[in-house]
């Protein structure tokens, strides 16, 4: 019996490594660090985490997970209620959508991917919040988010393909 229950858990654990993985690196994007070049700025990193699990591990990713990132980040940044979760669900659809285009291709064509889908994203994103505040919100605080989100999407997708690799056995 416990042996059946040391599986259940090793399972359900197994199973929510992805999101609480994500979650992580989340918190650590909003702690305060003092650069003073990237005022203003922030890494998408929901949307970072949402590419790259539903590219590597869909088994393990899905809406929810997602949703639960959205929620996450709208909670813990000044950014107006909703606009997190819209940019991180169509993420979730983006990729679902042109998930045969990248499948089992090498980083640079994943990379590419990113580009392109964070793109659409961070761009739509950014015309909700205007919307939301009535006129347009600057473009280049959009333009070097999308640029150090771009630059950090290797370094992050670095630390979850080794969470990957480490915790996460291949069920397939």
């Amino acid at each position: 019996m416990s042996q059946n229950l040391k599986e259940n858990a090793s399972l359900v654990i197994k199973n929510c490594l992805p999101f609480v993985v994500s979650v992580l690196v989340l918190l650590i994007s909003f702690l305060p660090y003092n650069f003073f070049i990237l005022k203003g700025v922030h890494v998408a990193v929901g949307i970072s985490c949402v590419y790259f699990w539903l590219q590597h591990r869909p088994d393990l990713f899905n809406l929810w997970s997602a949703f639960g990132i959205g929620i996450i980040e709208d909670l813990i940044s000044a950014s107006p209620l909703g606009s997190n979760v819209f940019e991180v669900l169509l993420m979730y659809l983006l990729v679902n959508s042109t998930s045969r285009l990248f499948n089992a291709k090498p980083f640079i064509v994943l990379w590419y991917g990113f580009m392109a889908l964070s793109l659409i994203t961070l761009f739509s994103r950014w015309l909700i919040v205007s919307i939301y505040y009535s006129h347009f919100l600057p473009l280049s605080v959009l333009f070097f988010s999308y640029l150090v989100t771009i630059v950090l999407y290797p370094l992050l997708s670095l630390l979850m393909a080794a969470v990957q690799n480490k915790l996460i056995k291949e069920d397939f």
